[in-house]
């Protein structure tokens, strides 16, 4: 069992003065009777409650005042799932992961402009079910379909061209794992949008993209890259030498934009292409597009909250009130029933109003975050853990304020924010929590590699300090996976980031390794 608002058995300390005040009261009045009544006539000539009666009272006015702090601190015990409904249009975003998206023909490179497009369209359709695809040479989903923002963000901003195992580029494996993932949420009509360059080297594309659209999916292709094309760099892991890929022949191989086989896939399914290049995505042309579309009330469930199980105590205590009242062992004069009544009735309100208080806090500053505003959101989330004084709510608020931090870059705030989340009493937030951590230490250390963090820009390869703070960083990315799979063994996600991070490790070793054998 914990308590939402602990502070409050601070209450329970005048118990002891009361006690004390009390007996003190009793002697004095027994001492100042004791002055004009001999002992032996007292019980003849004094009426009223014995001394074993006010005992008796006293005791059992303190435990129903203990019962009533312990109320008011909010005791919790076990979790619920209250289930949420969303009503809208299906959709999977398909992303390509191969390595013609780190082409550089838009800035800055080609998956990075996939990623930002996917950001905006997100936002563009509040109201729908919406999934998250990466793909190369397979295909993987990374986020089921879901009203869930933050994880597609999430998911959207980890995304790389290490997010698929395989190779290559088959878009015929996306269309048809894709329209499989749709056909399951049992709507009958269903969208997805690829952003892809088009170089397609798998597969028959046009043959799957037709079986789709039989099945009621629309395909919406975004072509990302141009024609014109652009060579492709080399995932070097520290970012100690640009290279690019060269062909057999020794030649560089330079990828550009297939329109032609992007607009054929598209039109096979009754669908539209649209190409990505400087400019915003127009997604009021998706929205049309996506207009056609039937809409449905699909259930989820909610993240588990704390089964709240103050009515327990609350409601003893009252009754021991009540039991004191009706015994005639506590003077009408002191405490009227209308008083009791009065007092659970403001007693349930304070409850009532500190829960729409705990979510009135968090939905505000998750608006903002909701709304791209991070560091509004920061700044939202520090002053409601500020001013909080329960331990559930401010760990809640942490994890929001990590959120924030990860997705503004500001890497160290967030390891604080997600840390002081671990000190949750609740497992499933020590999960949340582990989880994050790792995927902060990941990208705290890939921006240690990125040969654009310097302040002059250029291309200066990452010192040996700094190598060996990317390998600490990444190792403690690894025991935080570890630990948050201890805790929940089916999240999918934290199983991938953690193959992810430990392949880059490897190679970041290795690549070391052969540095120091030149």
């Amino acid at each position: 069992m914990t308590f939402a608002d602990p502070v409050w058995f601070w209450g329970l300390t005048v118990i002891a003065p009361i006690i004390l005040m009390q007996s003190h009261a009793i002697v004095s009045k027994r001492d100042r009777s004791s002055a004009f009544v001999a002992e032996d006539l007292r019980n003849q000539l004094i009426h009223g409650t014995s001394r074993k009666a006010r005992a008796a009272r006293l005791t059992i006015l303190c435990f129903a005042y203990a019962l009533i702090i312990t109320a008011i601190a909010r005791p919790q015990w076990g979790s619920e799932e209250e289930p949420s409904y969303s009503k809208g249009r299906t959709v999977m975003l398909a992303i390509d992961a191969s390595r013609s998206m780190l082409a550089q023909d838009l800035t800055p490179n080609r998956l990075d402009r996939a990623k930002l497009a996917a950001y905006d369209l997100i936002e563009a359709l509040p109201e729908d079910l919406i999934g998250l695809m990466a793909f190369s040479g397979s295909a993987s989903v990374m986020v089921p379909i879901t009203p869930d923002r933050e994880a597609l963000r999430e998911s959207i901003n980890q995304l790389d061209t290490y997010a698929v195992a395989k190779g290559g580029t088959n878009l015929a494996e996306a269309i048809k794992q894709a329209n499989s993932t749709l056909k399951e949420s049992e709507a009958e009509s269903h969208a997805l949008v690829l952003f892809t360059d088009g170089e397609n080297l798998e597969g028959n594309a046009i043959e799957e993209a037709s079986k789709a659209s039989e099945d009621g999916t629309l395909i919406i292709a975004i072509g990302v890259g141009s024609e014109q094309g652009s060579v492709i760099p080399e995932r070097s892991i520290q970012g100690r030498k640009q290279t690019f890929i060269r062909d057999e022949n020794g030649e560089l191989v330079k990828s550009k934009l297939d329109a032609k086989a992007l607009e054929d896939i598209a039109k096979s399914a009754g669908g539209i292409f649209l190409r990505l290049d400087s400019k915003s995505l127009n997604s009021m042309i998706i929205q049309e597009a996506l207009a056609q579309l039937d809409t449905k009330e699909t259930e989820f469930r909610a993240q588990e909250t704390p089964t709240e199980r103050f009515v327990w105590p609350l409601s003893i205590g009252i009754s021991l009130i009540l039991g004191l009242l009706l015994s005639g062992l506590l003077k009408q004069s002191l405490m009227k029933p209308s008083k009791v009544v009065a007092l659970v009735i403001i007693l349930m309100a304070l409850t009532g109003q500190y829960k729409q208080s705990h979510a009135g806090i968090i939905s505000d500053s998750k608006g903002l975050y909701d709304a791209g505003e991070f560091d509004k959101a920061i700044k939202s989330y520090q002053s409601a853990i500020t001013e909080s004084k329960s331990t559930s709510q401010k760990a809640q608020l942490n994890l929001g304020l990590g959120a924030s931090a990860f997705s503004a870059n500001n890497h160290e705030l967030a390891l604080d924010a997600f840390g002081s989340a671990l000190l949750s009493e609740e497992k499933s937030v020590q999960g949340i929590a582990h989880y994050n951590l790792g995927n902060t230490l990941f990208r705290k250390g890939e921006e240690l590699l990125s040969p654009s963090n310097g302040a002059d820009k250029t291309d200066t390869p990452p010192s040996k300090e700094s190598i060996e703070n990317v390998i600490k960083d990444w190792e403690g990315a690894i025991e935080h996976y570890e630990s948050a799979l201890s805790i929940n063994s089916n999240n999918t996600n934290t199983k991938h980031n953690l193959d992810v991070v430990r392949k880059r490790l490897k190679e970041l070793k290795q690549d070391e390794q052969d540095e120091q054998d030149e």
